[in-house]
């Protein structure tokens, strides 16, 4: 191995410390500096022809993105909200009706209950403005049936509260 090392360490000595091209290059490399630049072909229109594009593409392409899809036509669920509103009129009022045909007194407890019918109301009233703004919503759909059905089962209610008799025959 100490034979190799030193056959090494010869050729390392051997080989000179710098290496000359065997021609020069220098004269050609000048001239490829000087060269006038080779005349590319004229690309300036590739920019111009992108920009036409995208603009025709633009042009084109709107009247097919306008169309009605941005707003859903919520007619159908409007109209259902409108009916289902009527018919609970239209029940709270039959109820009103049937209350004034059996001569339904005024009742010292009923005072919450129509309280609690009034609050139900208003609460119907809003639930229904925001319904009507946005019927999708499941949840309010929900709470408004809900506030419509409390409201009947409270007035059914109110009728069958008990009424103070003050005197003999005599109901207050």
């Amino acid at each position: 191995m100490a034979n190799n090392s030193n056959q090494l360490a010869q050729l390392i000595d051997d080989v000179p410390k710098e290496m000359a091209p065997a021609e020069d290059l220098w004269p050609g490399i000048a001239r490829r500096l000087d060269a006038p630049a080779a005349s590319k072909p004229n690309q300036l229109w590739r920019p111009f022809a992108l920009a036409s594009l995208l603009l025709l593409a633009l042009v084109i392409g709107k009247p097919f993105s306008t169309q009605e899809t941005a707003v859903p036509n919520h007619d159908a669920l409007l109209a259902t909200l409108a009916g289902i509103n009527t018919q609970h009129q239209q029940q709270v009022t039959e109820l009103a009706q049937q209350a004034t045909h059996v001569d339904w007194q005024i009742s010292p407890y009923g005072q919450p209950v129509e309280n609690g019918i009034k609050q139900l109301k208003d609460a119907a009233k809003q639930i229904y403005q925001n319904l009507q703004l946005n019927p999708t919503d499941k949840q309010l759909w929900q709470l408004w049936l809900w506030t419509q059905q409390r409201e009947i089962e409270l007035i059914k209610q109110g009728q069958n509260l008990p009424v103070i008799q003050h005197k003999a025959g005599e109901i207050i």
